[in-house]
């Protein structure tokens, strides 16, 4: 790890709620809840390394959502069930084995 980085990894997971009737959003897609998982989930996990996960506002591409971005990598992952979750903690966060987690990541494309 960077031993630079003030985090060696920081995720952010959009919750922005939109209106109804207008584009969809992430918060309305349950990210609010994911949110709090995994936070949850993460502190309890046994990470050695400084990490945070924490809310964002709109990060422009709520209808692959919810929607989260990861850094140092700048890694963009679909974040839909708590299953998501525990994948990500283990196998992001604490092992880093991207064949475990490469199906939620968001390619540059979508």
């Amino acid at each position: 790890m960077n031993e630079k980085l003030f985090y060696q990894k920081h995720i952010f997971i959009c919750d922005n709620q939109r209106p109804p009737g207008e584009r969809v959003s992430c918060g309305n897609q349950g990210s609010g809840e994911l949110l709090k998982i995994f936070k949850q989930k993460a502190a309890k996990a046994g990470i050695e390394y400084k990490f945070r996960v924490q809310r964002s506002g709109c990060l422009d591409r709520c209808e692959l959502g919810p929607i989260q971005v990861a850094y140092p990598e700048g890694k963009w992952f679909k974040l839909r069930t708590e299953a998501d979750v525990d994948l990500l903690i283990d196998h992001y966060l604490k092992s880093d084995s991207p064949e475990k987690y490469d199906h939620l990541i968001v390619s540059e494309t979508e």
